[in-house]
């Protein structure tokens, strides 16, 4: 299909999202304790189904606050003194001992990119500065700028023993951008959950969770939408979540046209490039799992992908390994899915 997927929210106070904004809020009011802000530059929303005091919104806000403030002090890359950056400027071969929770997270992206066979690595992060600052310029890398930044990637150039974190090469920087968001939603659910929360519907940037039911009684749901037609009616599919979380990977996010070539931005650690849009190539991949960070990491892989045919052969892999993960796959190519 040429037109492109976008997955949106809709948690559905009745049937579909075709009330009056008055009729919403009313029902909001009534059934759901709504949160929405923004979150290190990206819009947030969530909702928990009970209608809360003044004082038990207040504690819902201060979780999600605290949360977002640990994501963005631990994992965030744009901030200079996060727990990340400080790892990305280390020398090569100095060990640092890193946070429990650091820790936890890169051993689960250990899992994924020996899932992903060194198709998803967060090692990525120089070749990828050197090929945005090009690609800004409408201008590309030579093939020695390209070669000296891809010597620096690898999984296997970071060592991780007993929370005991160190690098070969001192340019070797991560980008946890592919699985950061699905986590933090993750996270989000789960102290929401302790707090005695158990009906909660979770969006951060597109990747979603729900946990238990809507207070109506049925699924939490979303929908997959044509990006060119947003009316619910046209929906590609309707999925209902129920303990499950969704996410979606696309070319359409950003991208940089030069020399008549259209790159977006998902980098190919093993080609040293970043991939670009083809009538063969993936548009839209989107994953449902059990978990928000699995569906992340997924779709990231999936939409890495050549060919339609080759993230088909992959999502079958995917679902050996992982029972229950359902996957929709879209290229560029007209009724190609």
């Amino acid at each position: 299909m040429n037109k492109l997927l976008l997955l949106l929210l809709c948690s559905f106070s009745t049937v579909g999202c075709q009330k009056s904004e008055t009729q919403r809020k009313t029902a909001s009011r009534s059934e759901v304790s709504s949160f929405q802000g923004i979150a290190m530059t990206v819009p947030y929303r969530i909702e928990i189904g009970k209608n809360l005091s003044t004082t038990k919104q207040a504690e819902v806000q201060n979780t999600i606050d605290a949360t977002f403030n640990e994501i963005d002090r631990v994992y965030n890359k744009w901030n200079k003194n996060s727990e990340l950056s400080k790892l990305n400027r280390l020398p090569a071969n100095q060990p640092e001992s890193i946070s429990n929770e650091l820790a936890h997270f890169l051993r689960r992206c250990d899992y994924f990119v020996k899932l992903s066979k060194g198709k998803f690595d967060p090692t990525i992060e120089a070749l990828q500065q050197v090929w945005k600052d090009h690609l800004e310029k409408g201008t590309l890398p030579s093939e020695n700028e390209i070669k000296i930044a891809q010597a620096t990637v690898g999984w296997d150039t970071i060592t991780l023993k007993n929370n005991v974190f160190t690098k070969k090469h001192s340019a070797t920087a991560l980008d946890l951008g592919g699985i950061a968001k699905g986590y933090t939603v993750d996270l989000m659910v789960e102290r929401l959950q302790k707090m005695g929360y158990n009906s909660v519907f979770v969006e951060w940037g597109g990747e979603i969770r729900a946990s238990g039911k809507h207070p109506q009684g049925r699924s939490w749901a979303v929908y997959i939408s044509n990006l060119e037609d947003l009316n619910p009616e046209h929906a590609l599919a309707y999925v209902p979540l129920t303990n499950q979380a969704i996410a979606t990977s696309g070319d359409y996010l950003q991208n940089w046209i030069v020399d008549g070539t259209t790159y977006f931005h998902v980098f190919d650690p093993q080609t040293g490039k970043p991939l670009a849009l083809t009538d063969t190539s993936i548009a839209s991949a989107s994953c449902l799992a059990n978990d928000c960070m699995t569906a992340d990491a997924l779709a990231t892989m999936l939409v890495m992908c050549k060919t339609l045919d080759e993230a088909k052969a992959l999502a079958t892999e995917l679902q050996t390994e992982i029972p229950g993960t359902v996957f929709w796959l879209m290229s560029r190519k007209k009724n190609d899915k």
